[in-house]
């Protein structure tokens, strides 16, 4: 039968039910027993009258019951039995070819698979009910649980109808005649005759560590020890009425499953595996990882004042992060950690890194010590000039003190003892003070102290 409503991934869980099966069970226990009974009636009606033409006088004979009795189970035991047997060896040859066909494992009953599938389960009134029950599956931890039973072989192989048990954080991509049917997650779906399951997803967070090759843009080789976690659908669309703890997203399933393929050997020798979406999230590591470091110099990331930043940086990591979210998202995939664990470098290469590291930090030693002597000179040199203008500024005002001036005339007259006596005090004050002669030159310093001493013996 159609499924309805295959195209809205969300009626996808429901599309068939428990009642739909009983409905189909029920049409095709009538299409395989009304021509049974019509074949009895048939050959009990055609054995009555042909007895009667030859023997007339028989019916007074079946007055007695037993006679009756016996009359009626030659009648309709004998086509009975010849029936039964044609069945039995219809049964018998049907299983053969399954068995031949399918090659199931040992300990399949290819009868329960045929009886399963020819008619299905009777709906029956309770408490008869609890006698006609759908077979079922355990769907858990990313498996099915017994899965050497008839059940799990004949869903997986064959078809319903089958009812798989689903627990949380599990789902299944069932399939119809190798096409893809509708995906069903936790819950009790139903599987229909024509319905296998080809995939059982696990939906928990899967992580994968690896190590990676990787070339700078000065071509150094780099192995990076990489771990990322991802799952099957986006975590923003949890929907809390399910009370499900993993994210259930059948749209996103769909994708990830038909990302699968068929991974070959390189070599002639080896059997082919199959291609995940763990292996596909992990294919855009290998191939956005050495895009970001192909890009960059060496010194790039490691060094923490480059433009680019450091590899091992939140916002390098972050860089990455989004750019796999960006290319794994299209098939239904979702990075939610990812971590740079640990970086490989030869040691030639380290040992060469270490000595320009040194070079470099020296130099800039050089340039900090060098920078500071300029700012002690400078500041030096600004003091003594400071302090030869203070030191010539009171000199002046001092000499200034002994000018006589008339409003009139302007200067009139020096008082050259008097001035005199000035300067030297003002050579003696200022002598004593530690800060002008630290910072006035020494011939300065001894001029002065010649002209003080001059000043202080005239006769000298």
């Amino acid at each position: 039968m159609r499924l309805p409503s295959l195209e809205n991934p969300a009626a996808w869980q429901n599309a068939y039910t428990r009642d739909m099966a009983y409905q189909d069970s029920a049409k095709r226990d009538s299409a395989f027993f009304t021509p049974l009974v019509v074949v009895i009636v048939i050959v009990l009606v055609y054995s009555t009258f042909s007895v009667m033409r030859y023997f007339p006088d028989l019916p007074s004979t079946f007055k007695n019951p037993i006679i009756l009795l016996l009359s009626f189970l030659f009648l309709v035991g004998i086509p009975l039995l010849f029936l039964g047997i044609m069945i039995r060896r219809a049964f018998h040859v049907t299983a053969e070819f399954l068995v031949a066909f399918y090659e199931p494992p040992d300990g399949i009953d290819p009868g329960k698979i045929i009886n399963n599938r020819l008619l299905g389960v009777s709906k029956l009134p309770p408490p008869l009910n609890l006698l006609s029950q759908f077979k079922y599956i355990l769907v858990k931890d990313g498996q099915i649980e017994k899965p050497d039973s008839w059940e799990t072989w004949s869903a997986c192989n064959l078809g319903g109808p089958i009812m798989p048990v689903v627990f949380d954080g599990c789902a299944l991509y069932l399939e119809r005649g190798n096409r893809f049917s509708r995906v069903v997650g936790p819950g009790s779906p139903f599987i229909e005759w024509y319905e296998t399951i080809k995939y059982v997803i696990d939906l928990r967070p899967k992580i994968k560590s690896d190590k990676v090759d990787v070339w700078t843009k000065d071509g150094i080789k780099v192995t990076l020890a990489i771990q990322i976690e991802c799952r099957v659908g986006n975590p923003a669309k949890n929907d809390p009425a399910l009370k499900l703890v993993y994210t259930y997203d059948p749209d996103a399933i769909k994708k990830a499953i038909e990302r699968y393929a068929v991974r070959w050997p390189n070599r002639q020798q080896g059997e082919p595996s199959e291609f995940t979406w763990v292996d596909a999230a992990w294919g855009q590591v290998t191939g956005i990882v050495p895009n970001y470091i192909g890009s960059r110099m060496l010194n790039d990331l490691f060094i923490a004042d480059r433009e680019n930043g450091q590899i091992l940086s939140p916002a390098a990591t972050n860089e990455i992060f989004e750019k796999l979210n960006g290319a794994t998202n299209a098939f239904g995939v979702f990075v939610t950690d990812f971590q740079i664990l640990k970086i490989d470098i030869p040691s030639a290469v380290i040992e060469g890194q270490k000595q320009l590291w040194k070079s470099g930090r020296q130099g800039f030693v050089t340039l900090v010590e060098g920078r500071a002597k300029a700012t002690a000179i400078r500041l030096q040199e600004k003091a003594r000039a400071d302090a030869q203008r203070d030191f010539i500024l009171a000199i002046a005002s001092g000499l200034e003190k002994n000018i006589r001036r008339d409003e009139n005339q302007g200067e009139t007259e020096r008082f050259v003892e008097p001035l005199l006596l000035s300067f030297s005090g003002i050579l003696k004050e200022s002598l004593q003070n530690p800060l002008l002669r630290a910072n006035l030159a020494k011939d300065t310093l001894a001029t002065l102290e010649e002209i003080k001493a001059m000043l202080q013996d005239p006769a000298r």
